[in-house]
């Protein structure tokens, strides 16, 4: 059998063995289609977001996995570890700087200086801390890797009161496979990977937001309750999934295409809903609490949640510079997320198209340095990445449309990772 047949033959196995697994889901009374959580990387968001088209390195092993076979390989990344803040960027010192102000000054307004930022902070942009830590390893044809990460935010009108939103983390095994081959003048890159996923997600309500809040950022503020044991009294749906992905990368001359399918098949989560507190003994434990059948039990999830399925296209343009690409090697691209509407919650109710767009464009010069520039759901992004010898260091300023039309609930933030790579 030759290698190229070997090659199809292994990319079918994973897309009937990731259609196997979907399948699997016992029957419920309900479906409810949950968002993917994604850890920002700031090399992508410093992009606009778009990366299909261009996809390598240890990022293609949870975006597209046919960039596996476009990385230079062998190298190894352990660890990565990334940082982001859900902020304007501009409010981040002040709020910083908030908490050691001197409350004895005289003030026109009534609040503490941080409550005042915090307030401004909650009900304009949304905040929220996330961070992630990876390992990774990219062969000719082979990456594994392996994401620990979490992320929260809170958003609202009111502070403290009306604030809402969530805390979640995730473990994620990725294991992909890519082969490259020439038809003609085209040069083709195949590629799937599966993706075993432990996830955790709290919903956070207004009076669990306002205990939150106080004891995080030590300041006094309406609802909280300093006696309450948070992680008693809050529960998260807690489980796992296995999903499936694949993707194609197709170049001819300086002009790149790539497709990407996320979570084919619908990923499937098998949940139970317990407190925090359960939780983390299990996880001590070396597992998760056990999954009851009785319908009756509190910790019982009746619903059937799904990640669903998501296509994003993308072009990618590389000018031919000759020699000159040692110096300056810049490189134009574009995506579409999500077309279909197959993630939208309520299909009566889709997402512009303007939120589905994103561009970008990165700069490399003299081999370690990069610049990052983008458009992200129609708002700016920008960043920098520097290769160091063993060190690699990104940073990205970005924002992110959280509504249905760009404008509705413009969320920014900021993106830093560390990484070493042998």
């Amino acid at each position: 059998m030759s290698d190229r047949a070997r090659a199809v033959r292994a990319v079918l196995v994973l897309v009937f063995l990731g259609g196997f697994l979907g399948g699997l889901a016992p029957g419920y009374a309900s479906t409810v289609k949950q968002p993917e959580f994604r850890p920002l990387s700031p090399r992508i968001m410093g992009q606009g977001g778009s990366f299909t088209a261009i996809a390598q390195g240890y990022d293609s092993l949870f975006t597209n996995p046919a960039g596996v076979a476009r990385s230079e390989g062998p190298r190894l990344t352990i660890p990565s570890m990334t940082l982001w803040v859900h902020s304007r960027p501009g409010k981040i010192l002040p709020t910083i700087g908030a908490m050691g102000a001197d409350e004895s000054l005289d003030s026109d307004d009534d609040d503490d200086p941080i409550i005042k930022n915090l307030k401004e902070q909650f009900t304009t942009n949304g905040f929220g801390l996330g961070a992630a830590l990876g390992i990774g390893y990219i062969g000719s044809r082979v990456g594994l890797g392996l994401n620990i990460a979490m992320d929260s935010y809170l958003y609202g009108e009111t502070f403290p009161l009306g604030l809402q939103g969530e805390i979640q983390q995730q473990l994620m095994l990725a294991v992909a496979y890519a082969y490259p081959l020439e038809i003609g003048p085209v040069s083709l890159s195949l590629g799937a990977a599966l993706r075993p996923t432990l996830r955790i997600v709290s919903l956070v309500d207004s009076d669990t937001a306002a205990e939150l809040i106080s004891r995080y950022f030590d300041v006094e503020v309406e609802g909280a309750d300093d006696d309450e044991d948070l992680m008693d009294s809050i529960t998260a749906l807690n489980g796992w999934g296995v999903s499936f992905d694949a993707g194609l990368l197709a170049t001819y001359g300086s002009v790149t295409l790539g497709v990407q399918a996320r979570n084919l098949f619908n990923t499937q989560m098998d949940y139970s809903r317990n407190s925090l507190r359960e939780i983390a003994d299990s996880l001590m434990e070396g597992g998760l609490p056990e999954k009851s059948s009785d319908q009756d039990d509190p910790s019982y999830v009746k619903e059937n949640y799904v990640i669903p399925m998501e296509f994003s296209f993308g072009i990618a343009w590389r000018p031919d510079l000759g020699d000159t690409r040692l110096i300056i090697n810049p490189v134009i691209h574009a995506q579409v997320t999500d077309p279909f509407k197959m993630t939208d919650q309520d299909s009566d109710k889709a997402r512009s198209m303007w939120t589905r767009l994103h561009f970008g464009t990165e700069v490399e010069m003299l081999n370690f340095l990069a610049l990052r520039f983008g458009v992200n759901q129609g708002y700016a992004t920008a960043g920098f990445g520097m290769d160091l010898s063993l060190l690699s260091v990104n940073f990205a300023i970005f924002a992110r449309e959280f509504g249905r039309y760009p404008g509705d609930q413009q969320v920014s933030g900021a993106a830093l990772e560390f990484a070493f790579r042998l």
